[in-house]
């Protein structure tokens, strides 16, 4: 689905995060996987719309997949 250069690419997003946090790589992950699952779970049916759109290779979507779909979303609204 992903390049192992983007894979890599959004891992080391996460270090740096939490390097600038002075929190460990763990935390940062946490954290991210619980605002994805809330983000997923919203009522609103337009957020759920935008929601589906996100294609993830397993049962629920890895903190980097989330990234690189953002940075997807972002990139097509910026060009």
């Amino acid at each position: 689905m992903y390049t192992e250069k983007e894979w890599n690419a959004a891992t080391k997003i996460i270090g740096q995060i939490a390097q600038e946090h002075h929190v460990p790589e763990e935390q940062v992950r946490s954290d991210m996987e619980e605002a994805i699952n809330a983000g997923r779970i919203h009522p609103n049916p337009a957020v759920q719309a935008w929601w589906a759109t996100f294609r993830f290779s397993g049962k629920e979507p890895t903190v980097e997949e989330f990234i690189l779909w953002a940075a997807a979303i972002i990139r097509d609204m910026t060009s």
